[in-house]
This record gives structure tokens, sequence and C-alpha cells, in this order.
């Protein structure tokens, strides 16, 4: 190995291959906020490609393999540094980013610490460059007037993606975790921004991806979008707004219902965008809601069911007090439930099947003095992308931001008992929640304005919202029971509030 070997011969070369995947990998991972499978023994880990984007540094993807047999494919960028100053400034300020020193060559390090590394993937995108070695940029039209010279900042948010923010302007998600296959989140943000009028996502900046977008293989490594300045996320917003109706006895003030309006309004222009496809996108276009897909996914929310039944009445003897009695009641509930979720399959409805948001709520919508903006287009983070990416009712979005709602107020007692100690808010909260979903769908319904999208009876609309509100309440059940028992009164609530 020359003493001063770039990142391309670093990665040729076989010795250094084994110890990085051998040894530096399976101690570096799971000290990585990003790396999602913390939980999960590594028992292999290999590379899959190494990409040089400049002398010293490139894009890593990395295959790991762990003890239950899946395996999981993530992207590293990563440099090395070879001046005493890099180094310093890593060891000072970015002691975590460190995976080793490599003798003769230098420090190996994650790569977004860097300012050069990252004006380098600012450079590719908004030059479209396209690399020998495969790697593909795009370059958006909210990038067309941007200056080639950036400056940039990595911001501390934590999440399992990596963030760079260009000028105060940009927002770069580098996707640490990859699937194959276009990312919802770049296709929906792209369509919305460059061919509808939907001006309330922000717009598409560009991209960085491996192969060609239209390649079933397609690797999409970083997504650019334009900075919405906010006030933060619609949860925030909503916390806020639910303390003030708490602190008073008075009914749900007009800044939350006209808020709740406006966020009906938003939702129902982004489904109107999405649906907007014609036939030159047919992974976009709508399509019909046939009798097949209305037994589909009645079928899949009743298998749903009887799994989190399951689970819910295994784990009853651990329950206690209110929580207890509720899950006893949403068990005795199981045939009318069955009944209400099976009711869909042999109902007749005219409606299509578009792309939508497909996690939808409080959290994916950012506010600012008066207005909204939705995030976050890549969909249920535990589906496949092709799972992400198939045509559904847009009414599941509405459904999602339904049981938002719900634990907007359930939400607020929860967080903060001392607050309310002493006092039975139970009904207010329900009060609360029904007004302000019930302003939020009449908004959606009269800004759709007879959309196709939607059935046009308002009976067979509410049926297919139900469906759509259950199956994520009965969702939200196990994910509590699992995950924060402290809150299973709220699904289990939204549960038998549909009985």
């Amino acid at each position: 190995m020359p003493p001063t070997a770039t990142f391309q011969q670093l990665f040729q070369d076989r010795d250094f291959r084994e110890a990085f995947t051998d040894v530096l990998l399976p101690g570096y991972l799971p000290k990585q906020r990003w790396f999602t499978s913390k939980g999960k023994e590594i028992s292999e880990c290999w590379i899959a490609e190494a990409f040089s984007v400049q002398e010293d540094a490139g894009i890593v993807l990395i295959d790991v393999a762990f003890g239950d047999g899946s395996t999981e494919r993530f992207q590293m960028p990563l440099a090395i540094n070879g001046t005493p100053a890099l180094r310093a400034a890593y060891q000072e300020h970015h002691p975590g980013l460190i995976l080793g020193e490599i003798t003769g060559t230098g420090m190996l390090v994650d790569a977004v610490a860097r300012e050069d590394f990252r004006a380098r993937l600012y450079s590719l995108i908004h030059g479209g460059e396209r690399l020998d070695n495969g790697l593909n940029a795009e370059a958006g039209r909210a990038l067309g007037e941007a200056p080639a010279e950036v400056s940039s900042v990595v911001p501390a948010i934590d999440t399992s993606n990596t963030a760079i923010i260009y000028n105060d302007r940009f927002f770069f998600k580098l996707f640490r975790k990859l699937d194959p296959g276009l990312n919802p989140d770049l296709e929906l943000v792209r369509f919305l921004s460059e061919r509808t009028g939907f001006a309330y996502c922000p717009p598409y900046g560009g991209s960085l991806g491996v192969g060609e977008m239209d390649d079933p293989d397609y690797l999409n490594l970083g997504l650019m979008s334009g900075k919405v300045d906010n006030h933060g996320d619609a949860w925030s917003l909503f916390q806020d707004l639910t303390a003030r109706y708490f602190a008073g006895e008075g009914d749900v003030d007009e800044e939350t219902r006209g808020r709740a309006r406006l966020l009906g309004e938003r939702t129902a222009q982004m489904h109107q965008g999405l649906a907007s496809a014609g036939p030159d996108r047919p992974d976009l276009e709508p399509e019909p809601l046939t009798g097949d897909y209305r037994g589909e996914i009645s079928d899949a929310a009743v298998r749903l069911l009887d799994r989190q039944f399951a689970q819910l009445k295994q784990k009853l003897p651990g329950l206690t007090g209110e929580n207890r009695a509720l899950a006893e009641r949403v068990l005795n509930a199981r045939t009318a439930l069955n009944e209400r979720l099976s009711r869909l399959r042999d109902r007749p409805l005219a409606a299509k099947l578009t792309r939508i948001h497909g996690d939808y709520h409080l959290g994916q919508v950012l506010y600012t003095d008066d207005d909204f903006y939705i995030i976050d287009f890549e969909g249920e983070p535990l589906l496949s992308i092709p799972e992400r990416r198939r045509k559904r009712p847009p009414l599941k979005d509405v459904g999602g931001m339904v049981r938002s709602f719900h634990y907007a107020a359930q939400g607020q007692l929860l967080l903060n008992p001392d607050r309310y100690a002493g006092r039975d808010l139970a009904e207010r909260a329900e009060h609360w929640y029904r007004t302000v979903s019930e302003a939020y769908l009449d908004a959606y319904f009269a800004a759709c304005n007879g959309a196709d999208f939607l059935p046009a009876d308002p009976d067979d609309r509410r049926a297919l919202l139900e469906l759509f509100i259950l199956e994520k309440a009965v969702y939200e059940v196990a994910y509590e029971l699992n995950s924060r028992p402290a809150w299973l009164g709220i699904p289990l609530n939204g549960v038998l509030s549909l009985v």
C-alpha cells in the first residue's frame, strides 16, 4: 500500500477491505445513530460498492448480515484524513466519526463532517454530473438560480438519515439505509414541485443515485430540496393549542379550527396534485379501485386485527388499571370489529387509487406563521420501496391524520400529568378531537370538490375512511403495547370509538 493512497486505491486493497469489514465495521456501526438495527447481532459485513468522488473521499455501500438471517444495505460517506489539521479537528470535535488509523495512509472517518466533501456533493448535484463509476446526479429546477459555491452545516437532527443544509437555502437528505427502487420521497416531491401547481412541499432541488431512475435496482443516495423556514412540526403546534384549550373551560377556539381547516385544504391539494398524473407517468397515473382491491384491503385489515388481538390477549395479564379494563373491552368487541372491517368487501363503490403520502401525520407537516408544508414522502418505513410505491385510496392519508389529532389531545394529557393532576379531562379531550377532526374533514372534502379519487356517495366515503382509521388504531395498539405501554389507552380508546 503506498503511503499516500487515494480513496480508490485504499478500497481496492484486499487486506484493507478485509480489515474494514471484519474489524472496523462491527465495532463502529452499532454506535451510529443512523444504524437502525442496533438490537440485531451482526454476523458479517462486506463491501457492495465503493465510489470515489474526490481523491481522498467517496461513498461506500456496505451490506450487513445479521444473526436472524436478514441483510440490510447502508451508505457510508468516508474520507481519509491525511493532514495533522484534519486529524486534530476530528479528534477534538468528531471523535465518534473516526473509524480508525490506516497505517501509512491516514485516519479513516465519516466524510460528512468535512466541508470540502459536503461541497463536492453539492457540486455533483448542481452540475448534474454523471460519473464513470456509476454515480449519477440530477439538478432540479430549484437549483437553476443557485450559486455554484456554497457553505454548509450539518444540523443536529436525530434521525435515521443524515442532513446537510447548504447556504441556509437547500436541505440535502443523505439516505443511510438503502433499498433498491426509486425512493417515493424523491419521486413524489419531484413530480409535485416540477409537474403540478402544488406549492406546499419543499421544492425539488436534485438527487444523487446509482444507476438510472427507471431501473428497478436504482439506489437513491440522497435528495436535495428547498429549505422551508418554519417554526417546527404541526405536532408541536397542536400541542400548544391543546394546552391552551385545557387551560380554560371554553370551546375549541377559532385559531385551532382554522388551522385544522387549512391543513384539510392542503391535504386535498396534495392529493389533487398526486392524482393529476397522466399516461406518460404510469407509476403515478390513477387507476380504478376494483372489487379485488376492496377485498384485498379488507382481508389485510382483518389479518392485522387477528395478529394484534393475539398479542394483546397474550400481554393482557401484565396490564393494570384502566389499560387492562380498556383492553378487555376491545378484546370483547372483536366480532363487531371483524364485521366492521369486512363490511367494505361487498360494498361496491366507485373511486380511484393514486399515489399517496403513505405515512401522514402531524409530525410530517411543518408550520409557518400562516401556512403548512408537507414533508417526508418516503412512506411507511417498515415497508419495502415497491410496497411504498403502490397506489392506494387517498383516504388512507386522511385516516392517519385523524388518528394524529386523537393523539394530539390525549398526548397533551399524558405528557403533562402534573399540569392536569386532579382533573378529569377525558370528555373534554374527546370533544377537542371530534371538533378538530370535523373541521379538518369538512375542509378536505370541500377542497376536493368532487375529485374522482373519492367515492361520490358520502356513506361510501365514510365507510372507506373508517376502515383506515380503525386499521391505523389497531396498528397503534401493537406499537404502544411494545414501545410505550403508558400510551396504550390512546389507541384502545380509538378502536372502541369506532365500534
